[in-house]
């Protein structure tokens, strides 16, 4: 006899192993009904996509000094943005001489992501040039100690990190404003995968002390699923051994491609933010994070179902439960985990959902001309 089991209010029935012909026939056919299922999902994922309106703004007749930082997501959907709502981009590294080439060139703005690498003498010879200087700040509020001796020198200061609006306002910072993360669609996106990135459960980044203790303790509940974690430093597990062969481990950092056919082949992507307390930080004043990564936008970009850890501003973005699940313990997690693997059809409607959140709402077109708007008013 099978026996039942009650998981989110609900029943579930597990069945008896079956052996021999029997056997095989109920594999054939569970593989034929998932074929199926992923193709409903990819067909339901166009749809999405085509029914969202193209970004209509008129652009704009200025010139934008682009400073990059090295994160090529970010950098790329940037760059791909901007080049939809302004007349010309010009992409810089950090070590480029910003102010000497905007006296030949005499951009209309520049904006710096991050700024940790660009030297403060670069925004200030462009604002003695007369040239507005807008710093993008990504890394909130990891980096605040470094961030707070380079904003000062910008014009504009934007954070994804709403709960570090103030601080920089309190630094003296002429203007500061909000700024959320996105997604580029154009490499975040649904897309067909091979069965070698198909899993149960994906998780990319790097293993931070408190991902650690989150991935030490669900091990078990790992063990038995098909599973991919990648990243830095993961050999530090006290349970390493036990998900060896699921882990992808110290290689180099995966590409966005790479990374958006891991989301689009996972049945739950894993999403469990960076600690405000990491060793690794630089955020002595103890800054609390409460906005979410950019992780969150692209897995939503990829149509593919979320499973992330709760912060204060998540449900101003997507509603949980509904675009996105969410999660505030181990135990928990593996409680909705176990749920969602289970009920696809749930599963599905989920991450549809947040795709089309993603896509009206989150994209870098969407971002970047509510940014332009600020910084050239």
């Amino acid at each position: 006899m099978g026996q039942s089991r009650r998981k989110h209010g609900k029943v579930r029935t597990t069945r008896p192993a079956v052996s021999g012909r029997d056997g095989f026939a109920d594999g054939l056919r569970e593989g034929l009904r998932q074929g199926e299922a992923y193709g409903y999902h990819v067909g339901a994922c166009a749809r999405i996509c085509q029914t969202i309106p193209q970004d209509g703004r008129a652009m704009r007749d200025v010139r934008v000094f682009y400073v990059k930082e090295g994160f090529a997501s970010l950098d790329r959907g940037i760059i791909h943005a901007l080049q939809k709502l302004v007349r010309e981009v010009v992409p810089l590294h950090e070590a480029d001489d910003a102010a000497g080439l905007a006296l030949r060139h005499r951009p209309d703005l520049v904006l710096v992501l991050n700024g940790t690498r660009f030297p403060v003498s670069q925004a200030d010879a462009l604002r003695a040039q007369g040239i507005r200087v807008a710093l993008w700040l990504v890394d909130d509020p990891y980096h605040t100690d470094l961030s707070s001796v380079t904003a000062p020198h910008y014009d504009i200061v934007f954070t994804h990190e709403l709960g570090c609006v103030e601080f920089y306002r309190q630094l003296g910072c002429p203007q500061v404003h909000y700024m959320p993360l996105a997604a580029g669609p154009e490499t975040y996106f649904p897309r067909r995968v091979d069965a070698e990135y198909r899993t149960d459960i994906c998780f990319i980044g790097n293993a931070f002390r408190n991902r650690l203790a989150f991935i030490d303790e669900i091990a078990p509940f790992l063990a038995d699923k098909k599973v991919l974690i990648a990243g830095w430093w993961w050999d530090r597990l006290s349970r390493f051994e036990l998900l060896r062969d699921k882990i992808r481990l110290n290689t180099d950092w995966l590409s966005p491609e790479e990374t958006c056919s891991y989301y689009n082949g996972a049945k739950i992507v894993v999403n469990l933010h960076r600690a405000d307390d990491d060793p690794s930080n630089f955020n002595s004043r103890g800054i609390a994070g409460v906005s979410v990564n950019p992780r969150t936008y692209e897995i939503g970009a990829c149509g593919s179902f979320q499973l992330s850890d709760l912060r204060g501003d998540t449900a101003s973005l997507y509603r949980p439960g509904v675009e996105i699940a969410t999660y505030s313990s181990p135990a928990e997690f593996i409680s909705i985990a176990a749920y969602y693997l289970e009920h696809e059809r749930e599963r599905e409607g989920i991450a549809l959902r947040g795709l089309r959140r993603t896509l009206e709402e989150h994209t870098y077109a969407k971002r970047l001309d509510s940014l332009l708007e600020v910084a050239l008013a």
